[in-house]
């Protein structure tokens, strides 16, 4: 059954085209995950979910008993109304049916005959109704959901004006779960959790809630482990893949691959035929070099060309490093308090050159409080750190106040890398470090004061990897960035990347923590901090029988096409090889759009039978290109 669907649909604001022509479909009990580069029109697509905003063009059906869930990045609550309060009027259906049934027992006690009988049949019908929404363990669901987001029995009772940001964030959350709408979208709903409260919250989605979701998220775990489908918002289309978020790499790499392919294809040709345009625009051919002039006009305004936007990363090329001692850190019997609250006691730690260390634990256990110790910021209660010699550290911090809204992105990176070397930046280096971090163009030129909290995180990577420092310390790097900076972000920290110095990584993001870090420090609770040798998947699987969802997402593979040995091509006629070429062109495109359909994608067996002619096209396509290409130029010289 389709619960929503979007046929066609088009979102434009002032001259831009946000959503141009869009389809989807959501089924009862679908997982899809919503994936797109910020501004790409993952919240106009929410918005158009829940009726806040009308399509100018399309239709948007919504079935009429659908209730739709939307978790607000800046909810509201009463003042005066306690957080347990908030929670509780989830249910708000159910109390009205548990009044009515207490005023059904009420008018029993003095009816008689046929009275008695229809409130009878009443009573029947409202225990029947509140039975099937769970009426009778209302309490100890709130209490199990407040508890699943990580909200303590010691704030239940705290008014909601004096909640935190996070606690705010977390309530609204979890009330959107006790409602329990048929369509529930969650717009980065891990961004406030812990590592314990993202698992709770994936259990919560698999094995509890019964309804479909949108998800929206930088957390790659969670929808590893959740999505039964990815949609990616990309250039006003939405692209639908099949299966999970690493199913989603996968396939989508192919993709680019055969985009690439397109793309390199075309500016071959263009290039080509600009060559002669240019060669025999005066002379004995300049008819013919006029008509193709015009034939060239109409391709590119057709072929509706552009460039890959993975082909336009700019690669991450990092100052070298100065050599730090081979012991950065060491804390002997360290007791670390903020005011009168104990939050580590009696540590022994040894960081050495090199190492890659992980520091997890619930919210507000202190983390960020014993950096600052290790640092230097704060003394202290007892014990002692002592610093390596050499040691350079670049921190990353939560907020990023600091930045100047007046400099440009390429302005502020080169001023950040002029103090941290010493030395003058050239103007272009600034900018191949942005390229790196996702800036391209007229983005590099952006003022800092118009930059969304995820774009100036970039800025502050940026600037911070391409500072030289020995050791970095990044405190939740990728709260609030999307998924292709945190994939930038893992390649440059992960083992053998451009990153080679020493690693503290304060985090929630599962995946960031499994692809960096071999060492964790893990805060349990009640100022008890232990130091595990080894990475996050073995530490979760340490406490398997407590926590489900403990294994890690299968690693995502970038795919390149399979080589097969070469064929004998070098005799078959260009003609030929260009009529193989087009066939084998439309048969990948058959293929990549089987994949859409429901019979091919929850058939494991038959998707990879398309996977697997997918691949075989795509090998024997290189081939048939590599030799038209090289046939060519051989006539061309």
């Amino acid at each position: 059954m389709s619960l929503a669907s979007l046929s066609n649909v088009v979102v434009q604001y002032g001259n831009s085209i946000i959503l141009d022509g869009v389809d989807l479909a959501i089924q009862k009990e679908g997982r899809i995950g919503l994936l797109g580069r910020n501004g790409a029109g993952k919240t106009t697509l929410l918005r158009l979910l829940t009726g806040e905003l009308a399509p100018d063009d399309g239709t948007l059906d919504v079935h009429r008993t659908v209730r739709v869930g939307l978790l607000d990045q800046h909810p509201s609550f009463p003042d005066g109304v306690s957080l347990r309060g908030v929670a509780r009027a989830a249910f708000a259906r159910l109390d009205a049916l548990q009044a009515e049934l207490n005023a059904v027992f009420a008018d029993m006690e003095t009816a008689r005959g046929e009275a008695l009988d229809r409130l009878f049949n009443r009573q029947t019908s409202l225990q029947a109704e509140l039975e099937s929404i769970g009426g009778w363990d209302i309490e100890h669901r709130v209490d199990a959901v407040l508890h699943g987001v990580g909200l303590p029995d010691e704030i239940f009772e705290r008014k909601t004006q004096h909640l935190s940001g996070g606690e705010r964030s977390r309530l609204a959350l979890a009330r959107l779960l006790l409602e329990s709408p048929d369509l529930l979208l969650l717009d980065e709903p891990t961004n406030h959790l812990d590592i314990e409260g993202c698992q709770w919250l994936e259990q919560f989605l698999n094995e509890t809630y019964k309804g479909a979701a949108v998800i929206v998220s930088h957390d790659r775990w969670l929808l590893d482990a959740v999505c039964t489908r990815v949609v990616e918002v990309r250039r006003g289309k939405l692209e639908s893949y099949p299966g999970t978020y690493s199913n989603y790499v996968e396939l989508r790499a192919q993709r680019r691959i055969t985009e690439s392919r397109a793309w390199d294809k075309q500016q071959d040709h263009i290039r080509r035929e600009q060559a002669y345009i240019r060669r025999y625009k005066a002379g004995q051919r300049a008819k013919q070099a006029r008509g193709r002039a015009s034939r060239l006009e109409r391709f590119i305004d057709e072929a509706d060309i552009e460039r890959p936007e993975d082909a336009v990363v700019a690669s991450m090329q990092l100052p070298s490093i100065a050599r730090c001692g081979d012991m950065v850190l060491t804390a002997s019997e360290l007791a670390v308090r903020l005011g009168d609250l104990n939050l580590v006691q009696d540590l022994n730690l040894e960081i050495r050159r090199g190492d890659r260390v992980g520091i997890i634990g619930p919210n507000g256990a202190g983390k960020t409080t014993l950096l600052r110790c290790l640092l230097g910021e704060i003394e202290p209660a007892s014990g002692s750190v002592e610093r390596g010699a050499g040691v350079n550290v670049g921190w990353f911090l939560q907020r990023q106040d600091h930045l100047d809204p007046q400099w440009s992105v390429w302005e502020w990176i080169r001023r950040t890398l002029v103090e941290a070397r010493g030395t003058d930046v050239a103007e272009q280096t600034a900018r191949d470090l942005a390229g790196a971090f996702l800036f391209s163009g007229e983005d590099q030129d952006r003022l800092l004061g118009s930059l969304s909290g995820g774009e100036r995180a970039r800025v502050t990577l940026a600037g911070l990897f391409g500072g030289g420092h020995n050791v970095l310390v990044l405190d939740e790097p990728t709260n609030h960035v999307d998924i292709a900076t945190s994939e930038r972000l893992e390649s440059v920290l992960a083992q053998g990347g451009p990153f080679q110095g020493t690693l503290l990584l304060v985090s929630h993001d599962r995946a960031l923590l499994e692809a960096t870090c071999d060492r964790l420090i893990v805060f349990e609770g009640e100022s008890r901090v232990r130091v595990h040798e080894g990475m996050l998947s073995d530490w979760l699987r340490l406490g398997s029988d407590a926590v489900r969802s403990a294994d890690p997402p299968r690693r995502s593979v970038r795919l390149a096409p399979v080589k097969k040995a070469r064929t004998p091509l070098e005799t078959v006629p260009l003609d030929t090889l260009e009529r193989r070429m087009a066939a084998m062109e439309k048969r990948l495109e058959a293929l990549r759009g089987s994949l859409d359909e429901e019979a091919v994608w929850s058939d494991p067996e038959e998707l990879q039978r398309v996977l697997d002619e997918q691949k075989e096209i795509a090998a024997e396509l290189d081939q048939h290109e590599e030799a038209w290409l090289k046939r060519h130029d051989d006539s061309s010289s």
